[in-house]
């Protein structure tokens, strides 16, 4: 064989055809791959996530400091539209059944379940998160006897 054919022959056109086919079956397998890491990636990442929340749905402590975070910034949200009493903490509510509030007291007539009561020795407020706007503010007046509509309100 003359040195030169080596150079001069050229491959065979069904050679080259298994050639790249093998090395598109290398691509395709190498995407999978890649999507199945990304996959359990993301997987592990939620389960992490999801196991870390739980720990602290179970930690009183935790959900007592997350209340607290919760409670100051809505304090602060709301002390943004209305003069608040200082160095007083309120205590704090949601309106579950605001229906049956505002047949049972007059200052929930305008409430709508998911506001926000902030309820203070001298006055009440009552504000709706979604549209940063105060929805009633009034005085308190404690009545001993009375314990109607507490259930409504979920502190």
């Amino acid at each position: 064989m003359d040195p030169l054919d080596e150079f001069t022959h050229e491959q065979d056109p069904q050679e080259i055809f298994v050639g790249k086919k093998i090395q598109q079956k290398h691509i395709v397998i190498g995407i999978i791959l890649f999507v199945i890491v990304l996959i359990l990636g993301y997987l592990l990442f939620s389960y992490i996530n999801t196991k870390r929340e739980l720990q602290l749905l179970k930690d009183p402590a935790a959900q007592e400091a997350l209340t607290k975070k919760e409670n100051e910034k809505l304090i602060q949200m709301v002390s943004k539209l209305i003069e608040l009493p200082t160095g007083l903490d309120p205590v704090v509510g949601t309106v579950l059944d605001a229906a049956s509030l505002a047949k049972d007291q007059q200052f929930f007539t305008n409430a709508q379940n998911g506001d926000k009561v902030l309820i203070y020795e001298d006055k009440a407020i009552i504000y709706r998160p979604d549209l940063n706007k105060l929805i009633n503010v009034g005085p308190v007046y404690l009545d001993s006897t009375s314990t109607a509509g507490t259930s409504d309100i979920q502190q």
